[in-house]
């Protein structure tokens, strides 16, 4: 794995990347909190400067906002304290920064955060003052994920090294490759599962140990992710990446369709024989632009059957109601709803809390 420098830069990417261009909500609880809490004292002094640090270090000073809710550090001297580029645009009072793939934009006077194409809102917006642009302490932690103390007038901003990280197993449901911006989704579709936003530092592994490249994965693929415990509070969550092996033996990726189908949903219908499923209706989200939401499986002794770990389950398992995925080809019939074979059904079962390392 990366030392941990490269992983502090990777924390730093933040890594709220987009998914064939859409924007998640922010603000739901997820089940991983990140690891930085803002602690804040109300200020000693309404009229007092506020006095900042980055590491250990001081950096310029800054102020308390009029209703005293908010204490401002000028945006140049912690972006240079933190090695992050800051490019300033005149002309719509802007600025842009960047480090690896971390992005954002503040404009001054709006309350409007744009990181990596995503809005957020901190409850306060940029001000300029004396000729510098200061942001709300909260930036630091909102968007650079950096620790932030506030006692009296006192800021203390500290960037973690010691960085844990958490190793989870889940199945491919979606891929982003867009511009700089790269992603998959694990563990579910749409709002469900978790985003992993990959880097330049990312390692992609295949089960026999060799790297291979973005392009070499594809949905219902099982994976395991190595990635930090901070995460978005975005619906799914999004956490940096440092590492993602593909479970699937090269037997079982030459077995999966050239181009893949999925559909995450619930089963509606089941057929069976003898206690042997051969038929399974799915109903909710298609994972493929061209894909149904609504589908019949065919399940036959080719069928991959596992749960979310890439544990094989039997097929007793698919049974009316239970929440599925499934991937197949897009030969389908031309009737409602259409008809295909999967190639893979992922059953949903209870999850097992992973474990931080």
């Amino acid at each position: 794995m990366k030392n941990n420098m490269k992983k502090v830069s990777t924390i730093m990417a933040l890594s709220m990347a987009l998914s064939g261009g859409a924007a998640y909500a922010a603000s739901v609880d997820n089940t991983v909190q990140p690891m930085q809490e803002t602690v804040t004292s109300a200020p000693s002094s309404t009229t007092g400067v506020v006095h900042v640090s980055v590491n250990g270090a001081a950096v310029a000073n800054g102020y308390w906002t009029q209703d005293d809710k908010a204490a401002m550090i000028p945006l140049r001297a912690l972006t240079e304290a933190l090695g992050i580029e800051l490019k300033w645009h005149k002309e719509d009072k802007s600025a842009e920064l960047t480090r690896g793939a971390l992005w954002t934009q503040v404009f001054a006077g709006k309350d409007r955060y744009s990181v990596n194409k995503m809005l957020l809102t901190l409850g306060t917006a940029p001000e300029i003052k004396d000729g510098t642009l200061y942001v709300p302490a909260v930036f630091a932690e909102k968007v650079l994920h950096a620790q932030v103390s506030t006692t009296g007038n006192q800021v203390e901003i500290r960037s973690e090294e010691d960085i844990k990280t958490v190793t989870e197993r889940g199945v491919i449901t979606r891929i982003s490759n867009q511009d700089k911006y790269q992603s998959t989704q694990i563990g579910g579709a749409g709002p469900d599962g978790i985003v992993l936003n990959l880097s330049k530092d990312t390692q992609l592994i295949s089960a026999e140990g060799k790297e291979i490249q973005m392009a070499d994965l594809s949905i219902g693929m099982m994976v395991e992710a190595e990635h930090s415990l901070m995460m978005t509070k975005s619906l799914p969550p999004q956490t940096p990446t440092y590492k993602v092996t593909v479970l699937d033996t090269a037997a079982e990726t030459t077995a999966q369709p050239k181009e893949t189908f999925g559909t995450a949903g619930t089963i509606e219908d089941v057929i069976a024989k003898d206690g042997i499923v051969s038929q399974i209706e799915i109903k909710g989200t298609r994972l493929a632009e061209t894909a149904p939401d609504h589908v019949v499986l065919n399940i036959n002794k080719e069928t991959s059957l596992v749960d979310q770990q890439g544990e094989a389950v039997k097929s007793e398992q698919l049974t009316k109601g239970a929440k599925v995925i499934g991937f197949y080809s897009p030969m389908l019939t031309r009737s409602l709803p259409p008809i295909g074979t999967a190639w893979k059904v992922v059953v949903e079962l209870p999850k097992v809390q992973p474990k931080a390392e």
